[in-house]
């Protein structure tokens, strides 16, 4: 464990860029305004075709704290990784460069983390789709977790908030980790693996993450190779722990979570239907008998979209509700 100095580097925070020149200056001068020293902030420009690469160096030339990295266009994860391979701090975070974070979001976290060394993970408040008529607020109370960590955070359905970027991580636990390159809802896909190294976990009800949607971005739209990694990320979960007796409730509510995903999967306007089947039976292959739904979750049916399970079948019921509701446009 290693233990921090006062000239020891503190943060290293990883923005990706690519092709949002209206966006970073904002993006930026949220972070600048952290109250943070003994930091780094690492912009990644993912081989953007705009004035996003000049802007990052106009921003390193103005600011010390600011190192620009540029790359050939590889995507998301591939920038992401580039910044944990060379980052310095003992933590690191991440920053999405159309996004932005309230006033000393990272000094207060990043203070209860410098002095609680047994914590390798914080998760803080987000406002999610910030701007728009859509907004809410993720928020958490302060509480932290020593035992049973992964449990906890299944429990908890951290699954259904996976996002990167709003939580502040040691630099250890991506010693190993990477985010898959090429690959969409990228954060499902690492969280559980982070999760799992971790030997506490403070959830924090400080600052706040403003995740502001902007049009064309990946969560604005609904293409079908996109949905259909996010639903695979989350059925691999499920079908880890549905096996665990002490969450077995919680599989259910997991399960509930990837049924909805194959029903999104099938509205949307581009599903290549072979492979939509295909994957049906996949999920039909591993799902949970509709008495067991009803046993370990006597509320399960509020979490579903229609009945958890009718009994005419997985197949059928997903083509039943696909023709029943709108498409997912692209």
């Amino acid at each position: 464990m290693r233990v921090l100095t006062d000239t020891a580097m503190q943060l290293s925070i990883i923005i990706p860029v690519y092709n949002v020149e209206q966006h970073l200056v904002r993006c930026i001068q949220s972070v600048l305004a952290q109250g943070l020293t003994n930091y780094e902030v690492i912009l990644v420009d993912d081989g953007s075709t705009d004035q996003s690469g000049t802007l990052c160096d106009a921003l390193q030339s103005e600011h010390s704290c600011i190192r620009t990295i540029h790359q050939a266009n590889g995507g998301l994860s591939a920038a992401r990784n580039t910044g944990i391979g060379i980052a310095k701090g003992a933590y690191i975070t991440f920053v999405d460069s159309d996004d932005e974070l309230s006033p000393n979001t990272l000094k207060s976290n990043l203070d209860y983390l410098i002095s609680h060394p047994e914590v390798d993970m914080l998760e803080y408040p987000v406002e999610v789709h910030a701007d728009s008529d859509r907004a809410y607020r993720l928020s958490f109370p302060d509480e932290t977790q020593h035992t049973d960590i992964f449990a906890d955070w299944i429990r908890r359905e951290g699954y259904l908030h996976c996002y990167a970027w709003n939580k502040i991580y040691r630099r250890e636990l991506w010693s190993e980790t990477r985010f898959p390159a090429g690959a969409y809802y990228e954060d499902t896909a690492v969280m559980p693996a982070i999760v799992r190294q971790c030997r506490g976990i403070h959830y924090s009800s400080h600052g706040c993450y403003r995740y502001i949607m902007h049009p064309g971005t990946i969560t604005t739209s609904y293409r079908y190779d996109k949905q259909r990694q996010l639903f695979e990320n989350n059925h691999r979960l499920y079908k880890e722990i549905k096996e665990n007796d002490t969450l077995r409730t919680e599989a259910m509510h997991l399960w509930i979570c990837c049924l909805n995903l194959l029903i999104d999967m099938g509205r949307c306007t581009d599903a290549d239907q072979a492979d939509y089947h295909y994957m049906i039976d996949e999920a039909d292959a591993h799902h949970p008998s509709y008495k067991e739904l009803i046993k370990a979750a006597p509320d399960i049916a509020t979490r579903a979209k229609l009945l958890p399970l009718p009994l005419m079948g997985l197949k059928a019921y997903c083509r039943s509700y696909t023709t029943l509701t709108q498409p997912l446009q692209p």
